[in-house]
């Protein structure tokens, strides 16, 4: 018998996979913004966060929106590098240093360096969101606790000044580091007062053993959820990035602006285009006046519900 041979049917039924696979590859390339996949080495990463760093309160505020900033910018980055033969050429103002090939690869490292940092940034946010949710329930039974062992010291100062002036200053407080102190005002009480404590006959003794349980796991929950200063810190270096990056643009645009004004390829450098009342705060690229919201090309890139954009409560304003 003769062995089988392909058939026709079957060869257009491969081609036709061939075909499809090689355009959900290039569909996943157009997704990424045309930049290839790029690694930050870790000795790059710490020389771009000390100059991020050197920047001190000259960086802008991050307005949001990564994931299409960071495609806009890595168009920017692919363009220059296309164009670079003319952009080093440029004639820039007295003082400011020759735009260099060099330059212009670094700003790719720029760019990943702002995703880095801004993901460091959301991780940190999201740990003090959830710490933030842990506390509520302890919390809320410890000012339950509060409020009825006030009742009893309230009978038992009646002809106190002395006691009196010590409850009016647990109550005077509010917020959560308030209740963390209340709650230890309130233990020194039931410690002072331990023998009438103890005969109180509404349960004055099991809430003062229950609130000594929860004084420690309040005043630990309370520093998980409150924004320490490493948080503090990543966020600064997440607004420097993107300033690094604001910055490497400008000059770019700049020297494009000088090649190739009036032309098609200008489009390729557009600043990011402002959208109306999206953004909380900082600085931008649209108020140049250069480019408005049309500037954008339809690349199928959606405004909203991609991944790294606009993260809970980052509006913008500094901690």
């Amino acid at each position: 018998m003769a062995p089988n041979t392909p058939t026709a049917a079957s060869s257009r039924t491969k081609n036709a996979k061939n075909t499809r696979a090689s355009s959900d590859a290039g569909g996943a390339a157009r997704s990424s913004g045309g930049a290839p996949e790029f690694t930050l080495s870790a000795e790059r990463e710490a020389e771009l966060l000390r100059e991020a760093e050197s920047l001190g309160d000259n960086a802008s505020l991050f307005p949001g929106k990564l994931a299409r900033r960071v495609i806009w910018a890595s168009r920017i980055q692919l363009a220059a590098e296309r164009d670079a033969a003319d952009l080093v050429r440029t004639p820039f103002a007295e003082g400011e240093p020759e735009l260099t090939r060099e330059e212009i690869r670094e700003f790719r490292e720029k760019i990943e360096l702002l995703r880095v940092v801004q993901s460091r940034w959301q991780a940190a946010q999201q740990r003090q969101e959830r710490a933030a949710a842990a506390f509520e329930k302890p919390a809320t039974e410890a000012v339950q606790i509060k409020q009825s062992l006030l009742r009893f010291f309230d009978l038992r100062f009646k002809k106190s000044p002395e006691g009196q002036k010590r409850l009016m200053a647990i109550r005077a407080g509010s917020g959560d580091a308030d209740l963390v102190q209340d709650v230890s005002d309130l233990l020194l009480l039931c410690s002072e007062h331990a023998e009438a404590v103890h005969k109180a006959p509404r349960g004055e003794a099991a809430a003062a053993d229950r609130l000594r349980e929860l004084s420690p796991v309040l005043a630990r929950m309370l520093a998980d959820k409150t924004l320490s200063l490493e948080t503090v810190r990543s966020r600064k270096l997440r607004d420097a990035a993107y300033t690094l990056v604001v910055n490497a643009e400008r000059r770019l645009r700049a020297a494009a602006e000088y090649w190739y004004a009036g032309t098609d390829k200008l489009k390729d450098y557009a600043p990011f285009p402002a959208s109306r009342g999206a953004y909380g705060g900082g600085e931008e690229e649209g108020d140049e006046g250069s480019a408005s919201e049309e500037a954008e090309p339809e690349d199928g890139v959606a405004e909203e519900g991609e991944s790294g954009d606009d993260e809970a409560g980052d509006d913008g304003k500094s901690p």
